[in-house]
């Protein structure tokens, strides 16, 4: 399998400090109109996508597919540094830097595995091929061995929706076979282990075909006919507390957008709306941004699925060259992707 890879700094890096943005406020009126909209874009694209599922689940198909991680290793938070009463780091208690972890830094790194998912009836077969992760020094090498391999046929239950799996082979870089547990199989791409990948595609029909419970994640979203061809785009994002859990709120819509987070609004994570959100770095951990495009034919048969999601880390760094202390910004550090195109089988 030829794989080529372009490395090159991010085009739109997310570099965002705690200082509030500087804005008007907003009126609660002009909040509540904009949310508004975004939920019925949202019910307008969800409904496209399930129709584009459910009509794709009539037929047999095939897609083969490389799912794509690209990421700096060793980025951390850091700690912030403890200040005396005019402000300066108090001796010995400077805090550390974040993103760039350990001695030499952070590397650029490559991870790939290739998907061959085919759909017959209520069956659908995966397998999986996950290569070895590659630094950006040898992204280059069109050798990249493979680590591990498998394959599973799993039955839907047309009652249920739910997927059975049986496991056919697993365990072996060659297709071979051999005897092994998925449990012993520690390669992972992004999220997904080697056993989420044996149901990834399953995963993402039923996951994206009813968005409902997703709403309010919502960022953007677009359908209808577009050069020939139906298109549903979703976009969303998730944000994670200091331990790592989403939080399902803690937002105001229509908050003071010209203030700091203090006070009251120390607790917030995020206030305003569209282009005029702010975010508090300094009770967030980073954040998700997902999108999911699909293209199907005026008869709601899909013809490519395309998923995208990036990975954003809230980080302490030097306020300058000249002032060590330490403010929080946050970066893109990783992405993950993948394009499925859709091969019917002819009836």
């Amino acid at each position: 399998m030829k794989r080529k890879v372009l490395f090159a700094i991010l085009a739109a890096v997310l570099i965002v400090g705690v200082v509030a943005l500087a804005a008007c406020a907003p009126s609660q009126e002009e909040a509540d109109a904009f949310y508004a909209e975004l939920r019925e874009q949202a019910e307008e694209a969800g409904a496209d996508l399930k129709a584009v599922m459910e009509e794709t689940a009539k037929h047999d198909y095939n897609t083969s597919f490389d799912i794509v991680r690209n990421y700096y290793n060793g980025v951390s938070r850091g700690v912030v540094n403890e200040l005396d009463e005019e402000g300066d780091p108090i001796p010995g208690k400077e805090g550390e830097q974040g993103w760039k972890d350990g001695d030499d830094g952070y590397t650029w790194m490559y991870e790939v595995a290739h998907l061959d998912v085919e759909k017959r009836g209520g069956t659908i077969t995966t397998t999986a091929t996950i290569y070895l992760p590659v630094n950006e020094d040898t992204y280059n090498n069109k050798d990249i061995p493979a680590v591990a391999y498998a394959s599973a046929k799993g039955s839907v239950d047309t009652a249920s929706g739910e997927l059975t799996v049986e496991w056919v082979k697993f365990g072996a870089a060659d297709g071979s076979g051999a005897a092994a547990s998925l449990d012993a199989l520690v390669h992972k791409v992004g999220d997904h282990d080697m056993e989420s990948m044996l149901t990834l595609w399953f995963d993402m029909l039923t996951t994206y075909a009813d968005i409902s419970d997703q709403y309010a994640a919502v960022t953007t979203a677009a359908s209808g006919f577009k050069i020939y061809q139906d298109i549903a785009q979703v976009s969303f994002r998730h944000v994670y507390d200091l331990q790592g859990n989403e939080y399902e709120s803690w937002h105001d819509p229509a908050g003071e957008i010209a203030t700091d987070f203090e006070g009251d609004n120390a607790k917030l994570m995020s206030h305003g709306f569209d282009a005029d959100i702010a975010y508090n770095w300094e009770v967030i951990s980073g954040m998700k941004q997902t999108r999911v495009s699909v293209t199907s034919t005026t008869k709601h048969r899909m013809k490519s699925f395309e998923f995208f999601v990036e990975d954003i880390i809230a980080y302490y760094d030097e306020t300058s060259v000249m002032n060590k202390q330490l403010i929080l910004y946050a970066d893109v550090y990783g992405y993950t992707d993948f394009v499925a195109d859709i091969e019917l089988v002819e009836e």
